[in-house]
């Protein structure tokens, strides 16, 4: 409850400093901003999904209701999945500023992201409604788990394979920017031109925070992705026979998920002076 709170009211600094700053209202803080989203309906749709799955009360309600199973599951994977688009779409906007940089604001405007943000999630409620429309193996007195509830092949072809994509494909583009934007900075060293050297410095400085926010994101999510695909893939009379030990790392990867979203803000103000002059004044903090 307590990270869910922080995790809330962090994110919610972060939307609030950007509709406030007309010096935040770029491209790339509007997408930093849709991640921000994603943390606030994570924050609030994901305690629901704690009630029903970790207290007598929604094991027992989920176990004899079954829309009640399903739309828990729906959100939670919901905002799960929109995360990893969100990610992807940060890793897609700082690889056009580093390896296209002349033709950045032709391809990255605010027209272009909202559009593209809009689609991602039109693509995240398809994708994740498809169990509220049938695809579907819910019987009563079943935990409200997705390997019960939901098709192992819903999971595995649909869910898993989009998500190891994503995190792939911004594995591959963080790696090049990483490797790109280090040799761009020590060449701005011996650079003679103040102005290209200011600018590239800047670009760097965002690449730089949005890197961490990436890597962050990688540290917090990929324990509980890797044990969740081995959880998925396993045949059904295996999974109860696994150790406790496993049930509670795997457990224990979700709050690393919390964790994550409450972090990012801190990254913000901690990596870029306009957040952090954002976040004094809305704070009333001298």
């Amino acid at each position: 409850m307590f990270l869910g709170v922080m995790m809330f009211f962090g994110n919610i600094l972060t939307l609030v400093a950007y509709i406030q700053t007309p010096q935040l209202q770029t491209p790339t803080n509007l997408l930093i901003c849709n991640q921000s989203v994603c943390d606030v309906l994570f924050s609030v749709l994901g305690q629901p999904f704690i009630w029903f799955s970790y207290t007598q009360w929604g094991i027992i309600h989920t176990q004899t209701h079954k829309w009640m199973c399903l739309f828990g599951l729906f959100a939670i994977r919901l905002t799960s999945m929109a995360s990893l688009v969100a990610i992807v779409l940060l890793s897609l906007e700082r690889s056009v500023a580093i390896f296209c940089p002349f033709r950045y604001y032709v391809l990255v405007s605010d027209h272009v992201v909202r559009r593209v943000i809009a689609a991602s999630w039109l693509v995240s409620v398809v994708l994740n409604g498809m169990p509220l429309l049938g695809w579907q193996t819910w019987q009563p007195g079943l935990r409200c788990f997705s390997m019960y509830v939901v098709p192992n092949a819903y999971n595995m072809f649909i869910y898993t394979n989009f998500s190891v994509f994503c995190l792939i494909s911004a594995a591959i583009m963080n790696i090049c920017i990483a490797a790109v934007a280090i040799k761009k900075k020590n060449s701005t060293i011996n650079d003679c031109n103040a102005a290209t050297h200011t600018s590239n410095q800047g670009n760097f400085k965002v690449t730089k925070m949005l890197l961490k926010v990436v890597g962050l994101f990688y540290l917090c999510w990929m324990p509980y992705l890797l044990m969740t695909v081995y959880y998925t893939i396993i045949p059904i009379e295996q999974r109860v026979e696994l150790p406790d030990w496993f049930i509670a790392i795997h457990d224990f990867s979700k709050v690393m998920i919390a964790v994550n979203s409450v972090v990012n803000p801190v990254i913000y103000a901690h990596s870029n002076q306009q957040y952090r002059q954002a976040f004094k004044r809305i704070l009333g903090i001298d």
